[in-house]
């Protein structure tokens, strides 16, 4: 039987870790639980690989303080980031820091196992994780040209106001743009519009550059 694939949870709010724990344990995987991110940093050193499901706020450490304290370690745990205070602002500064994922609470059981997914690959079987993400990233291509430098310019941080005023839109053009791109990339929000955006390198395309 092959060993099961940790995931460490690091959150300050007991009541999530405990539901994160049954959630996880119910899927076959072998949950550890932090109540913060310095509590996963002390005992990082001794922990098997794995993946991080990590939270973004919290009294100490914030998500990427920690991802940035793993990184100077040589710590590789590929990580969904999970947050209460969610914004588009953050999720870009997640995903640059490496996320894979990120997710909004309340979230859905079938919310975290599409998050992991990307994640659990990477842990597993990176060249299975690298066809997955090209997978994700393709999902882009079918942006129309207009609507695909909005989505670069999103990616890259830049604010839906900066976005109409480089591309000489209105706002109203900019919200019509965001509209199409989570129609045509079928997700629910522009969070995870920018996840695909990352997958697809939108982000370092010379759009974006205008950020």
């Amino acid at each position: 039987m092959s060993e099961q694939t940790a995931i460490y949870v690091v959150d300050d709010e007991e009541p999530i870790r405990a539901s994160l724990k049954l959630l996880l344990s119910v899927r076959g995987f072998a949950v550890t639980l932090f109540a913060s991110g310095a509590a996963l940093l002390d005992a990082v050193a001794g922990l098997r690989p794995g993946c991080l499901l990590l939270d973004m706020r919290m009294p100490d450490l914030n998500g990427l303080e920690v991802m940035q304290a793993l990184a100077a370690r040589g710590v590789d745990l590929p990580t969904v980031m999970m947050t209460g205070h969610g914004d588009l602002f953050v999720a870009q500064a997640a995903l640059r820091q490496g996320a894979i994922a990120f997710l909004e609470k309340p979230f859905s059981a079938a919310d975290i196992s599409a998050a992991l997914e990307g994640a659990v690959l990477k842990q597993r079987d990176p060249e299975a994780y690298r066809q997955w993400r090209a997978a994700e990233g393709v999902r882009a291509h079918a942006l129309a040209e207009g609507d695909r430098q909005v989505l670069s310019l999103l990616a890259a941080g830049r604010p839906s106001e900066g976005i109409a005023q480089d591309l000489g839109l209105n706002d109203a053009q900019v919200e019509m743009a965001c509209a199409r791109i989570l129609r045509t990339l079928d997700v629910g929000n522009l969070n995870e519009a920018v996840r695909i955006a990352f997958m697809a390198g939108l982000d370092q395309e010379p759009g974006a550059n205008l950020a």
